[in-house]
């Protein structure tokens, strides 16, 4: 005996020049934390770290750890490399128009790259002013230069390569990775070592060898 059989029910779809007009199908608009534009209190918070560590370097006046750890993770957020998909402008704008993809935001109303500017800018300016002063060595001034220059020398490093490397199989990309891998690998390794039996003074600089390490993970995090 055949069974009949209970009709699907319809699922009926709004074309995208209806749901522009509908307002209960339009994206919530996105809110802005007090009344400023996406990204504005990440772009303030990274300024005030930033120049709070470069008035002080200037001052002769160390800052902690806690303050090198804030400076590493606004680095990390405005300077590590994203992979996107790219889109071809007709399709862009039929996702912004279906409210699938929003403008870039301009964080504080300025231009585009602007942070990143003012953040090279404002370490710049403070390796000339030691510079002129003839500080730039000072145990104040090194650990500031060695974690923000490593990172930033892995972001130019890596530009290059994926530069020279573009349009080469994947196969001829993965040396440089490789070879920087392998090389963080074991400077991190020799320095736990060295660290965990007290060999600081059984080896030659021993009691620098801390810095080492954490100069090439930076450089390998910037280059990525």
């Amino acid at each position: 005996m055949a069974t009949r059989r209970t009709p699907l029910p319809r699922i009926f779809t709004v074309p995208a020049t209806q749901a522009q007009c509908h307002p209960l199908l339009l994206p919530p608009p996105r809110r802005k934390v007090l009344g400023l534009p996406p990204g504005s209190i990440r772009a303030l918070l990274t300024l005030m770290t930033v120049g709070f560590i470069v008035v002080q370097t200037a001052r002769d006046i160390q800052v902690s750890l806690l303050w090198f750890e804030s400076l590493m993770i606004v680095l990390a957020h405005y300077f590590a490399h994203r992979r996107f998909v790219q889109l071809s402008p007709g399709v862009r704008e039929k996702l912004r128009a279906e409210g699938l993809l929003e403008d870039e935001p301009h964080p504080l109303y300025l231009p585009k790259h602007s942070l990143r500017t003012i953040i090279v800018l404002a370490f710049v300016g403070l390796a000339v002013y030691l510079t002129i002063q003839g500080r730039l060595r000072d145990p104040v001034a090194t650990p500031v230069f060695v974690s923000v220059g490593s990172y930033f020398l892995g972001i130019g490093v890596g530009s290059f390569i994926s530069w020279l490397n573009r349009g080469k199989p994947r196969a001829e990309k993965s040396w440089f990775e490789s070879t920087k891998a392998a090389v963080t690998l074991f400077a991190v390794a020799l320095a736990i070592v060295v660290q965990l039996f007290g060999w600081q003074n059984a080896i030659p600089f021993g009691n620098k060898l801390e810095a080492l390490p954490l100069a090439l993970m930076l450089f390998y995090f910037g280059s990525r």
